[in-house]
């Protein structure tokens, strides 16, 4: 019988769930503790100790280096969603060069949680900062 050691604890459920993901995603089987009572009810995590993560005794030196790693540098090299306005764009109203990026996504994916209505409305807008004019 294998026996399982705790390697880390998390006062939130979403914290340890992301643990336990990037374990899994490296191979690693790994269990999380008091997981449904503290979603249950959140306020017995400090009570509890958190949702512990335990993973094999064999394997806790490799998860220990896993949850170790930052990897948010990678983040750095993926391209912006939108592109940024290039150097030619000009404003159709007033015709300045002086154009600003505005993404509407984020105000559509607000008021689709608030309506619990998906709205399908993503896009880009571009916005002049001398006049005011907004532009698709």
């Amino acid at each position: 019988m294998r026996s399982l050691t705790i390697i880390a604890s998390y006062r939130d459920l979403p914290l340890a769930e992301l643990a336990k993901s990037k374990l899994e995603s490296e191979g690693i089987p790994c269990f999380l503790l008091n997981k449904n009572i503290i979603a249950l009810n959140w306020l017995y995590s400090t009570a509890l100790g958190g949702v512990e993560l335990q993973v094999r005794t064999e394997d806790v030196e490799n998860a220990l280096k896993i949850l170790k790693d930052d990897h948010s540098s990678d983040l750095l090299d993926i391209e912006n969603e939108f592109p940024e306005p290039e150097q030619g764009d000009l404003c159709t109203n007033c015709g300045s060069s002086n154009i600003r990026l505005i993404k509407v996504s984020r105000k559509y994916g607000a008021l689709s949680l608030l309506l619990s209505f998906p709205l399908i409305l993503f896009g880009k807008k571009y916005q002049c900062k001398d006049c005011g004019y907004k532009m698709n």
